[in-house]
């Protein structure tokens, strides 16, 4: 292209009278094409050169003590504490934390905490570590932190009104709670906000001032992740008036830096935030695969009523859906978990049909480049849970899901996916 160009400028020059003003002109034009097409040369180049490649990287094996319940790690995921990497989860049998070393997966330390007493935490189902003595838990009591030996430090109540120690929330207000994204920096923790009657004004994220123990910020709007939140309300009306349940739109976020990341299980789309304002929209999806409605989404799980009570469960048939969204601890990749297939099983001893899931890929997304890579998941071999998937978890390598059905329960493993540059 750049000789056709020169050519064509040549028969220009002459053509016209040769004045040195001309010439001059047509050059500098030739130069800024010349040099435009070889910087977006560059750019495609580079693009297509960062490819990954998603491999099987093995078994990761954690050895755990007797009395942890090996079927359930809460608050499982990675930690950076000193520069050093540790998967951390709870066990709630034995009311403790647990740190393994991520590069030896030995156990590196046991938090325990106590259940009852002055220096009590409840519970610790979501928890996250600052330093190895600042460890943030939110649990029904508020939040309390604590050190490494499980001695609590301080407790707040994220600003409710306290009746014998315990927080009393109002009727229709909202409430604040720890993520898999909530961290502390410069005094404050970004938390997900909860509310019984949302409309598509209403705000997902919070920031909360530890030190004043209040809500100091609240921003994205719900009708940002979900464009036509009004449909949503109205199917949830229709099922109340059919007296069914509906299935909430469940919200993922990741933080790295400014940027925000935002999706939720029934969207395609990637929202960017920086400083809490949307500044691009991608798409993050799989082309030949349609998402639910939220019409289809709604029945996820099934209630049915009789005469004293009611029942739930999950319904056998779902439609395509994502799961999960995990930003590597790096800031470079975005995992998402998407089911697009689920068939009725039936479980010796259960008098109803489960889903199982027979189809889900994994959707790899590249923040800088905004590439797309997919892998579709061994569905046999690794746990894909309902109506939650919890037991998985990123670190700068790739992603790890837990092995499906383990037996021995001194132990747990994890299937690893290994994402190369």
């Amino acid at each position: 292209m750049s000789k056709f160009i020169l050519t064509k400028l040549i028969v220009q020059i002459n053509e016209m009278n040769r004045s040195s003003h001309t010439i001059l002109l047509l050059l500098a034009c030739f130069l800024i094409l010349f040099s435009c097409q070889q910087e977006k040369k560059g750019i495609n180049e580079s693009r297509t050169t960062q490819t990954l490649t998603i491999s099987d990287g093995g078994i990761k094996t954690l050895a755990l003590e007797d009395g942890v319940n090996f079927e359930v790690l809460t608050a499982l995921k990675l930690s950076t504490i000193d520069n050093k990497e540790y998967i951390t989860f709870y066990d709630r049998i034995t009311h403790s934390i647990y740190l393994y070393d991520y590069q030896t997966n030995d156990l590196f330390k046991k938090i325990s905490m106590e259940k009852d007493g002055p220096n009590a935490v409840k519970s610790a189902n979501k928890f996250f570590i600052h330093t190895i003595d600042s460890i943030f838990v939110d649990g029904s009591m508020g939040i309390h932190l604590i050190n490494s030996k499980g001695e609590v430090l301080t407790k707040k109540s994220k600003g409710t009104k306290l009746r014998n120690g315990i927080p009393m929330i109002q009727m229709g207000a909202p409430t604040y709670s720890f993520d898999q994204d909530s961290h502390f920096e410069n005094g404050k923790i970004e938390m997900s906000i909860h509310l019984f009657n949302r409309t598509g004004k209403n705000y997902e994220r919070s920031i909360y001032d530890f030190e004043k123990d209040s809500v100091v910020e609240e921003f994205v709007q719900t009708k940002t992740l979900i464009y036509d939140y009004k449909e949503v309300l109205r199917v949830k009306e229709e099922a109340k008036k059919r007296r069914e349940g509906a299935f909430n739109i469940t919200r993922y976020f990741g933080s790295y830096k400014n940027y925000l990341y935002g999706s939720t299980s029934i969207s395609d789309s990637l929202y960017i935030f920086n400083d809490g304002e949307l500044i691009k929209t991608i798409y993050a999806g799989v082309p030949t695969i349609e998402v639910a409605s939220y019409s289809d989404y709604a029945t996820l799980r099934i209630i049915e009523y009789f005469e004293g009570g009611m029942s739930a469960f999950e319904n056998p048939k779902q439609p395509a859906h994502y799961k999960n969204m995990l930003l590597s601890p790096n800031g470079r990749l975005i995992y998402r978990v998407l089911y697009h297939g689920t068939k009725p099983q039936f479980i010796e001893g259960e008098e109803k049909a489960s889903p199982y899931v027979f189809g889900a890929t994994l959707i790899v997304v590249d923040t800088k480049t905004e590439e797309l890579h997919y892998y579709n998941l061994p569905v046999d071999e690794i746990e894909l849970g309902m109506p939650f998937n919890f037991n998985l978890f990123v670190s700068n390598e790739g992603i790890f899901f837990r092995v499906k059905d383990q037996q021995n329960e001194d132990q747990v493993q994890f299937r690893f996916f290994k994402v190369t540059q």
